[in-house]
């Protein structure tokens, strides 16, 4: 019974966690319709908008915010919540690398998460580090890999290294939140496996799906 309900909670969480898609969505529209610069710019009114939310929400605890407690982590309750660290990473990942590893990190933390954390939850019964599980551990790795397939299929070593690191960085993250260890450390290193085996990347274009 108390497996059950820990399992919902968790599959709640990872729901409103696949939201953050949103996001990516968002900044890619205005990317392409307008620039980088606009695009990190509305991501950084958002991260205004949601912080002046979560101060509302720890500061003040009003009673309609209070509804939704029970979707929060135990250290979140009077701290930022995991919103907050996904779009911090979203900025600093566009901005700092080059579109097509800043969304693979993005995703691997969406989906690499949302798989660990599941699979983890059902069929986690032997732990390898702390809290995490190896069935968690792997499912998550599996979800990476194939993100990094649907991705950038032509680029196996790229997307198998970021793969790897992004499982390995969610397993060992305690305190700090995943929603910003994850990206970031998986797209620096695929920036730098970019940049040492001069890979080419492909284009930024959506073009041919006729959605620009």
């Amino acid at each position: 019974m108390f497996k059950d309900i820990s399992f919902s909670w968790e599959l709640l969480r990872k729901t409103l966690h696949i939201s953050g898609l949103f996001v990516l969505i968002l900044y890619t529209v205005l990317y392409h319709l307008f620039s980088q610069q606009v695009a990190i710019l509305a991501m950084t009114a958002l991260l205004l908008i949601v912080l002046e939310v979560d101060y509302i929400r720890i500061e003040h605890k009003p009673k309609l915010i209070k509804i939704f407690e029970g979707i929060f982590r135990e250290k979140e309750k009077d701290y930022l919540n995991a919103v907050v660290f996904f779009i911090i990473s979203c900025i600093i990942s566009f901005a700092a690398f080059d579109y097509w590893i800043a969304v693979l990190a993005m995703l691997m933390t969406v989906f690499g998460d949302a798989f660990a954390a599941l699979f983890g939850r059902l069929f986690g019964e032997t732990k390898i580090y702390r809290e995490k599980s190896y069935v968690g551990t792997l499912a998550g790795l599996l979800a990476n890999v194939l993100v990094g397939f649907f991705v950038i299929p032509a680029l196996p070593l790229l997307f198998f290294a970021m793969a790897f690191v992004a499982s390995m960085v969610e397993m060992f993250t305690g305190k700090l939140d995943d929603n910003l260890t994850v990206p970031l450390f998986a797209g620096f290193v695929g920036q730098m496996i970019v940049y040492f085996y001069d890979l080419n990347l492909p284009q930024v274009n959506f073009s041919n799906l006729g959605l620009f």
